[in-house]
């Protein structure tokens, strides 16, 4: 079934700092059709929300403290409206670490709506009970706009993936909306989509094509030699996807996390690594990232 969520934050419990992560990690499970943050906004300790505000297209929604907890009052008012009167949502984030939510999770659940909440490691345990999947903000990982092509395109191919690979190329499509609202193939010089997974032979491979469907995975290389030590730089590590880039002199390289030779690698780490089938002469292009192996500390 697919899931249609209203995020419901209680501003007042939950960091502005781990908002764009919580969001992002909603999206893993679901479309985000509702973004509500609560809390008492004349106040001078929220201010630092606003711009995140801005940037994620979230509603703030004003309750003045007439009382204890009322921004969580408002919060649980709005829920319950929403589960009764809105068809469109078939699932509902509650972003706090506060236990006195518990009972709106489980009013939500036993509606026979898919219930999920994001908080701290101090949430009392029976709101964790509560929800079908509740996730801790120490897990988050985060979020960020990718600075390249090749960066978005392999962050959007290994959220498919990890519900389902090889990846459907409409899958991949709505992925990078997610990633990128602004995400247009046309930026890039390409008539399509599959025109520009096309164009990156040496980062996709296509696994099958139809008329109307295409399937594709991360190129692979195996079974290749060995041939030469190259230096460069770690640009971008993702340890929870799995994956990085390395900049040389050579050109822009794709990595698996599985290459480094130890866990004490991070972005801007000097590095040495092989590259199977390496030709000096090759032209450099760093539109293109071939999967490099045995990454090694250059220090």
């Amino acid at each position: 079934m697919s899931l249609t969520f209203a995020v419901l934050v209680d501003g007042e419990n939950a960091s502005h700092t781990e908002y764009a992560s919580l969001l992002e990690e909603v999206e893993k499970y679901g479309t985000v059709a509702i973004k509500w943050v609560y809390a008492d906004w004349t106040s001078t300790r929220h201010c630092n929300w606003q711009k995140i505000l801005h940037k994620t297209a979230s509603s703030p929604k004003q309750q003045f403290q007439y009382g204890k907890d009322a921004s969580d009052h408002a919060l649980v008012m709005d829920a319950i409206e929403l589960i009764n009167n809105n068809q469109r949502i078939n699932g509902v984030c509650i972003v706090s670490s506060d236990g006195g939510f518990y009972s709106l999770a489980q009013r939500i659940r036993e509606k026979g709506l898919h219930v999920m909440a994001i908080g701290n490691e101090r949430t009392p345990e029976r709101f964790v009970k509560a929800c079908h999947n509740f996730v801790f903000t120490k897990n988050l990982t985060k979020a960020g706009v990718a600075k390249d092509i090749n960066t978005l395109l392999v962050n959007a191919y290994m959220r498919c993936a990890q519900s389902n690979e090889p990846v459907y190329l409409g899958d991949l499509g709505s992925s990078l909306k997610v990633l990128d609202s602004s995400f247009d193939y046309r930026n890039y010089n390409a008539h399509s989509l599959k025109a520009l997974i096309k164009d990156k032979p040496n980062l996709f491979k296509i696994i099958e094509e139809g008329h109307d469907r295409c399937f594709i995975s991360l190129f692979k290389q195996q079974n290749l030699v060995k041939r030469e030590d190259i230096k460069g730089v770690i640009r971008k590590l993702d340890i929870n996807r799995g994956f990085g880039f390395i900049t040389s002199e050579y050109g822009d390289f794709h990595f698996k996390v599985s290459e480094l030779s130890d866990d004490n690698f991070e972005e801007g780490s000097s590095v040495s690594f092989n590259l199977p089938n390496f030709d000096k002469g090759c032209q450099k292009n760093g539109s293109k990232s071939i999967s490099v192996l045995n990454i090694m500390s250059n220090i």
